[in-house]
């Protein structure tokens, strides 16, 4: 999020919010970059916008001047007529309706000094505008009418994009294709609740296209494409936020150092001592892949032992399973000079079904022979692990094939359909949810009346997807989310 300073972002707020927040019409300011690089952005949107620049620069803008860049001197006049010079920047108006908001906006692209920033900051505020809400350009843009709710959120989205997956969903999703699909379903419903109107109206008449057998055949159809977009919400949660990944094996295996292995740093403690770990220690990690780079949420957890030494360790141990139920991948740690089987299947058997890979640790410690028997003994003995991988964290040798590994498994769980679209919102599931429900309920009426109004409150519930339904506190509350600028 671009801030000039704490000090200066807190005092902005103070002086410059009003008790309208989201709703406000008034002009507003903020930037849309960091500070501290070369250039820096700072847009202003509002009926003010023009006035407030023509003011700071002393340049009149024209409707023909519209999305030209003009180099200009923004200027304090406060001091002497003559104008103290701030910075030598470029200057783009956009003419309502055809901006980013929909209102009169100017963009200026400032060198990157902080102060430079602040002080054109505070000119802008002095002129009549406030600083802008978190989101606020993109709230106007979707109250305009210029952006749909999905796109917005879609930005949001693109700016948090840490890996192929989540960039490539943001992008169809900015381009209008979750907006979309909901559109057609919202429109086959409005073609249901119709039908079935008019099968009220001529209920004397033995209509068959109009009758429930048949409005239900079409109805089971809809009912199917919001149940695959439901169940699409996992996976969008996992383009966004990695795939849980947990280590998972016994005292000293060697889970911390393949874990600082991973990572390329000292992030969990190593210790012969047994038992170092005591709670789950979590760290996000983006690894490349045949399709992009892809992003875990790795668990170092504690090791596992049914004779634990205090009520502390027993509660690491409780984290560490609960860690590995949550996971979609666990990856089994098994220390290659003492391996010990026994206490592990009992601990695995309490993971339920999920998808393991097999890590020997200490290769370098090891003999050919012995690391040749000790795979295929763990191969016959844990037949749910389909391949085992040695690795030595000393010299990172094995590391890159477990990472290997890791992407190709990855790229199975995240795959999906061309042109398929994936949910990612909360809202969103709930939304959908609501909307399955009343359809259903709708589907079990033995009244046309019925029917109709479960078709239509479950349209409703739709409307929550692309922000018809949301009453403005609501939008505002999604917009909070967003970083100050956008």
């Amino acid at each position: 999020m671009p801030q000039v300073s704490q000090r200066a972002s807190n005092s902005q707020k103070q002086k410059h919010l009003d008790s309208a927040g989201y709703l406000s019409n008034k002009t507003i300011a903020a930037l849309c970059t960091p500070t501290g690089g070369a250039l820096c952005v700072l847009r202003v949107s509002g009926a003010d916008a023009f006035l407030i620049a023509e003011k700071l620069t002393q340049v009149a803008l024209q409707s023909s001047d519209e999305r030209k860049a003009k180099r200009v001197w923004i200027r304090d006049f406060s001091q002497n007529p003559e104008g103290k010079k701030i910075d030598d920047a470029v200057m783009i108006p956009y003419v309502s309706p055809r901006s980013f908001t929909g209102e009169n906006v100017v963009e200026f692209f400032l060198h990157g000094s902080p102060i430079i920033a602040q002080k054109i900051l505070d000119l802008i505020f002095k002129e009549g505008a406030r600083m802008a809400l978190p989101g606020e350009f993109s709230f106007r843009a979707v109250k305009n009418g210029k952006l749909q709710l999905s796109q917005a959120e879609a930005i949001k989205e693109l700016i948090a994009a840490e890996n192929d997956f989540a960039l490539d969903l943001a992008l169809e999703k900015l381009s209008g294709s979750q907006h979309e699909l909901i559109e057609k379903i919202r429109l086959d419903l409005m073609q249901l609740a119709t039908l079935s109107e008019v099968g009220i109206d001529f209920s004397d008449q033995d209509i068959d296209e109009v009758s429930l057998p048949r409005l239900n055949v079409r109805l089971d159809g809809i009912i199917r494409m919001l149940e695959n977009l439901r169940g699409s919400f996992d996976r969008g949660k996992r383009f966004l936020d990695g795939i849980p990944v947990s280590l998972f094996g016994l005292p000293n295996a060697g889970k911390s150092s393949f874990f600082n292995a991973l990572l390329g740093e000292d992030r969990s403690i190593v210790s012969d001592i047994a038992g170092t770990t005591r709670d789950v220690v979590r760290e996000r990690l983006n690894l490349r892949g045949q399709d992009g780079y892809v992003t875990f949420k790795l668990s170092d957890t504690a090791g596992l032992r049914t004779s634990h030494s205090d009520k502390i360790e027993q509660i690491g141990i409780e984290r560490t399973i609960q860690a590995a139920i949550q996971s979609d991948l666990v990856i089994v740690v098994v220390d290659g000079i003492v391996p010990e089987t026994k206490q592990l299947r009992k601990f695995l058997s309490s993971v339920g079904n999920k998808i393991f890979v097999g890590v020997m640790s200490k290769k370098d410690q090891v003999s050919t022979e012995a690391r040749n028997e000790l795979t295929h003994k763990l191969t016959s003995e844990f037949p749910e692990i389909k391949a085992w991988t040695w690795i030595s964290s000393t010299n990172l040798e094995g590391v890159g094939a477990v990472a290997d590994e890791m992407t190709k498994i990855a790229g199975k769980l995240l795959e999906r359909s061309p042109g398929e679209v994936v949910i990612t919102q909360i809202e969103h599931l709930q939304a959908i949810e609501k909307s399955i429900q009343c359809l259903k309920e709708a589907k079990n009426s033995e009244d046309l009346v019925l029917f109709a109004t479960g078709i239509r409150h479950g349209m409703g519930e739709l409307g929550a997807l692309i922000g018809e339904t949301l009453p403005d506190d609501v939008l505002g509350k999604i917009f909070s989310d967003f970083c100050i600028g956008k």
